[in-house]
């Protein structure tokens, strides 16, 4: 059964609650700083980009890689970053779309 968009919108916010309950303080506050850094970096970015800094700058792994996902929605929230309405296929997802993101 396909789900609505509502109840499709309530699983991904329940997923995304889930990860972030359990990921690394740690890691939640490199990757914080990663996105700002590659945001400051570059006009516009994906979370590919996060992830290649996060590999060559710092040693803390996330458990997870859709640890990222509740970050990047916080700081959208927050209006650190926004969305440039572009997505790029994902070297690290196997060409899936991904978000193309701006700092603000």
């Amino acid at each position: 059964m396909q789900l609505n968009i509502f109840e499709a919108i309530r699983e991904r916010d329940e997923a995304m609650d889930a990860i972030e309950g359990v990921t690394n303080r740690a890691f939640t506050e490199c990757a914080t700083d990663a996105v700002k850094t590659v945001g400051r970096m570059r006009q516009q970015f994906t979370t590919d980009d996060v992830w290649d800094w996060l590999a060559t700058h710092k040693s803390i792994a996330a458990h997870d890689n859709r640890a990222i996902g509740p970050i990047m929605s916080r700081l959208a929230k927050a209006n650190v970053i926004t969305p440039t309405g572009d997505y790029k296929p994902s070297v690290r997802r196997h060409c899936a779309p991904i978000r193309v993101w701006r700092l603000v």
